[in-house]
């Protein structure tokens, strides 16, 4: 068994892991880079099959959601076979309808903890806890040779018993570990961007709203499912409901966890207001199914603004506006729950100039998965690798021609 790591050893995301046995192979992972913008034009890697059919490619297995990891899969040939979590399937359809998403039509589903073939592959699938919800690590075997891909991993999430199980019963007898290491410190004096656990950002969450006269506002990824229940506990313990969008909402009904906060009858602090951008996209593509199914939890901006104090709403430039127009924005404060170097965007940066011009207070707080940017010290600590693994030459790491056999 030999592997060919094509992208994501040099740079932040844009993974893709080639593996091959008896002229057979897979591929793990067919990332976007992060720093690729959204009009740069990303060649798919060097891998045969990615550009015209070839019988020996037995598929590509996609471990989680995040663009980073799936961002170029829709310039394959027709006819790949994919494979990845039915949940990571069901979000990236419902995402494809609000923003960037895709429809895989997968060939196979990955389930943890259960191993299947391909080809001379045995391939077992280990859930493990990250932001992403159905995010899998994949542990491949052939030729008597064990490799396991951790893809993206954490244990500070909503599932870290899940990634407290991997490290009591870890794949036995690893001949070869391919580790996501975004975070790697040098020593223990250090510490990434942010060290907030889901747990304590709940415990700051019920602080600040707590705090909060008015509406708490909360701008947050609607794929983020370890989020949304973060938001969810700490709306409740503050005595509000928790308001989604249409896109949070579809979201978090396609993990068909009835453990996840969604609208519907058994969740009653669970509410559901439709910004103007979205009234437009249902209407226009005659999607009004994904709108009567939240009917029974739908709230309007009228009844937002009566009483403000009562709810914690997912903070969008439209639900501002429409909020501001009805006095809803009094005594309100904002939250930002995305990674900080988006605030450098420019939409943000007029969010938050218009939220501060109606006298809304503004604070940040940044998870500890999120993607780090080329001025973050978790990017700085890529170009220390030599440092900190001696024995891996940098210049190597990453080249389409390095394998490992």
């Amino acid at each position: 068994m030999r592997a060919c790591i094509h992208r994501g050893a040099s740079e932040i995301g844009g993974n893709c892991v080639e593996i091959e046995s008896q002229g057979a192979r897979i591929v793990l992972d067919i990332g976007r880079p992060l720093s690729a913008t959204d009009d740069d034009d990303v060649p798919l890697p060097p891998v045969p099959g990615f550009e015209a059919p070839d019988a020996g490619l037995l598929g590509v297995l996609i471990s989680h959601g995040h663009q980073d990891h799936w961002g170029l899969v829709e310039q394959l040939p027709p006819g790949v076979p994919l494979y990845a979590g039915q949940a990571t399937c069901a979000i990236l359809r419902e995402a494809a309808f609000f923003t960037r998403g895709v429809d895989l039509k997968p060939a196979g589903f990955l389930v943890h903890r259960q191993p299947f073939g391909l080809g001379p592959f045995t391939i077992t699938p280990y859930l493990n806890d990250h932001s992403a919800f159905d995010t899998y690590s994949l542990l491949i075997e052939a030729d008597g040779r064990r490799l396991f891909y951790s893809a993206d991993l954490s244990g500070h999430g909503r599932k870290a018993g899940i990634f407290e199980e991997l490290l009591r019963r870890p794949p036995q007898d690893v001949d070869v570990l391919l580790l996501e290491g975004t975070s790697v410190l040098a020593g223990a004096g250090e510490r990434p961007e942010s060290s907030l656990s889901e747990s304590a950002l709940e415990e700051d969450c019920v602080r600040f709203f707590r705090e909060t006269t008015g509406m708490a506002l909360v701008s947050y990824s609607a794929q983020n499912i370890d989020r949304l229940v973060t938001l969810y506990r700490a709306a409740r313990r503050s005595g509000r409901m928790l308001v989604l969008d249409l896109y949070t909402a579809s979201v978090a009904r396609a993990t068909r966890n009835e453990k996840i906060p969604h609208p519907g009858p058994d969740w009653p602090l669970v509410a559901v207001y439709v910004p103007m951008a979205q009234r437009i996209k249902v209407k226009e593509a005659g999607e009004f199914e994904c709108v009567q199914d939240i009917k029974g939890a739908r709230i309007f901006e009228e009844e937002l603004a009566r009483e403000p104090q009562r709810y914690v709403t997912k903070l969008h430039s439209q639900t501002a506006h429409a909020l501001a127009k009805h006095g809803g924005l009094v005594g309100a404060r904002a939250m930002w729950s995305l990674w900080s170097g988006y605030l450098d965007e420019p939409s943000a940066q007029r969010l938050r100039a218009y939220l501060e011009g109606q006298g809304v207070p503004w604070r940040s707080t940044t998870p500890r998965d999120t993607p780090v940017s080329p001025t973050s010290s978790a990017w700085r600590r890529r170009s220390r690798r030599s440092e900190l693994f001696p024995s891996t030459p940098s210049e190597e790491v990453g080249s389409p021609n390095t394998s490992t056999t």
